[in-house]
């Protein structure tokens, strides 16, 4: 229990970190924007039971996740960008490899477990938000960075972990 304290106060920290580069306004606009897309997003029944990772930053929406198919990719595509002040989608949905064990589900969770571990030990500088999915030893960062180099360490850090068979990184350095 102690390390998903430790984990969740991390990654709080960090968020406060990033929302510093921030205007007040600016955060509530995310805020805001945030609500209208995860609303828009509920009512759609196809998209709503997705669990898809949702990011927003200055007008930027980042999608997140693993989908069954491009069909959905595309509804969600479409639902967001019609979103009243989304500036841009950054899509990092992706089809879910092919159909995975009952022991590789279990692998992805510890896996997970272990990349979220590494991430929340080392200092990823003002990164504010890195989502971590895996699927069928495939691992998807998505969230925003404050630099390059954060994108690549928090990829080293999860090609590191002895189930990864790939990495998609898809964390958006923000400006």
């Amino acid at each position: 229990m102690r390390r998903i304290g430790a984990i969740a106060a991390a990654l709080t920290l960090s968020a406060s970190l990033a929302h510093a580069q921030q205007s007040a306004g600016e955060i509530v606009d995310d805020a805001v924007l945030h609500a209208r897309v995860k609303a828009a997003i509920v009512q759609q029944d196809v998209l709503s039971g997705l669990g898809m990772n949702i990011e927003t930053h200055k007008g930027i929406v980042q999608l997140g996740g693993f989908v069954d198919d491009a069909a959905t990719v595309s509804k969600a595509l479409t639902t967001v960008s019609a979103v009243k002040g989304v500036r841009e989608v950054d899509s990092q949905l992706h089809p879910r490899p092919a159909a995975r064990s009952a022991g590789q589900a279990l692998d992805d969770g510890l896996a997970l477990v272990r990349i979220n571990q590494s991430l929340a030990g080392i200092s990823l500088g003002s990164a504010w938000s890195v989502n971590v999915d895996v699927y069928g030893g495939v691992v998807l960062l998505t969230g925003f960075v404050d630099s390059a180099e954060t994108k690549k360490r928090a990829g080293e850090l999860a090609s590191s972990d002895k189930n990864t068979k790939a990495v998609i990184n898809g964390l958006h350095v923000a400006r």
